[in-house]
């Protein structure tokens, strides 16, 4: 079978953590690219040896690319990935999915439309740890999930953010940007649809137009609850609580000297002070989690599992974590087997419908009950 040929749309900070992954991985080639800024052009073309397109719609239309991987801004994400499904394009979209429901709609039914595949994007559902644990409450080994604890503190408020970047009405702002990554991990754990969310947060930054913290709950069908925490003001890093490991399996400076941020930046600022990315040689910890079973009790370890039961504790050591190589892997793989990718459009709408929940749960100061979660 011949090679996935992979394009990929923007050249920001996002696609950065994702390029590296095309050499991981057998049977799909970096073959295009595209961005409105000629400097990252430039520098892509320099790097890979590769032209890259000055627009989506141009990268869209190529005949020498079967798949779009999309890491471009939120709010752009339902246009670029409908441009490629109507060009017979496969997608891969970061996540969030978009900025609305309503544009979760339209790519699904464009992508359905046009027979391609809509993969959602930097999911920690393809973390191995989070995988693990899924198949565990999915086997019933354990009994059924009872609680879901995560709390996940980073810097996310002190790193370099355009205004469009903290935008809620965007698809942006701290919470959009990474409360997706706890719910997809809460809710793929769950093994349950979840019913309503109830949460808070707060602004507390003055010069960053964003909520920087919330805690929340979300309740499921089987009665299981989860509980979330989010903060990126920045003084602690949840690091510190996973034996210093970070979200790329890679072991992080801590005590780090904290820089208060002066409010959003120019273009400029912004793409010159991106970071590195890259996978480590252990398990990706985004944050704490602590899952509680029926019987017993599972969290993560620098290489796996740690699996608490009357007989006490045992560590299960899991495979290599491939960071961002394993959208490739999964969209490959889907294509060769023909069958549906995981996790697909309807997932990601799901998703969103949380996200969205939880931004008026703490508005509002009630309950949001939910109406997209049953996924059969």
């Amino acid at each position: 079978m011949s090679d996935l040929n992979i394009g990929i749309a923007g050249l920001g900070t996002a696609a950065k953590q994702v390029l590296p992954a095309f050499d991981k991985v057998d049977g799909v080639r970096l073959a295009a690219a595209a961005d409105i800024r000629a400097e990252a052009r430039s520098e892509f073309a320099a790097n890979y040896q590769i032209e890259a397109c000055p627009s989506i719609e141009e990268l869209c239309r190529s005949s020498e690319i079967d798949a779009v991987w999309i890491e471009t801004p939120n709010h752009l994400h339902a246009e670029h990935a409908i441009c490629a499904a109507d060009n017979g394009k496969h997608v891969i979209c970061a996540k969030p999915l978009a900025a609305t429901l309503n544009e979760c709609d339209k790519m699904i039914a464009a992508t359905r439309a046009n027979n391609v595949r809509l993969l959602v994007g930097h999911s920690k559902i393809f973390d191995p740890p989070i995988r693990a644990i899924g198949e565990i409450a999915r086997s019933n080994r354990l009994g059924k999930v009872i609680h879901i604890d995560s709390w996940f503190y980073n810097d996310w408020l002190r790193r370099p953010r355009l205004r469009q970047e903290l935008d809620e009405q965007k698809g942006a702002g701290f919470i959009l940007r990474q409360a997706p990554h706890l719910v997809d991990i809460v809710n793929y754990i769950a093994v349950s649809p979840a019913q309503s969310v109830r949460a808070m947060s707060g602004r507390w930054e003055p010069k960053m137009p964003s909520d920087g913290n919330l805690s929340a709950l979300i309740a499921y069908e089987s009665g299981a609850l989860a509980s979330m925490s989010l903060n990126g003001y920045g003084y602690f890093d949840s690091s510190e609580l996973s034996w210093g490991i970070g979200p790329f399996g890679k072991r992080q400076e801590s005590n780090k000297p904290v820089k208060r941020p002066e409010g959003a930046l120019g273009e400029h600022e912004k793409y010159s002070q991106s970071r590195d990315a890259s996978a480590g040689d252990a398990m990706p910890f985004f944050g704490l989690h602590v899952v509680s079973f029926e019987r017993g009790v599972i969290r993560q370890s620098p290489n796996g599992l740690l699996i608490y039961t009357d007989e006490g504790c045992e560590e299960v050591l899991l495979p290599l974590y491939l960071g961002r190589a394993a959208e490739l892997i999964e969209l490959r793989d889907a294509l060769r087997e023909d069958r549906e990718v995981f996790p697909n459009g309807d997932w990601g709408k799901a998703n969103l419908e949380i996200c969205l929940a939880l931004l008026q749960s703490a508005r509002e100061g009630n309950d949001v009950a939910l109406k997209f979660q049953d996924l059969g």
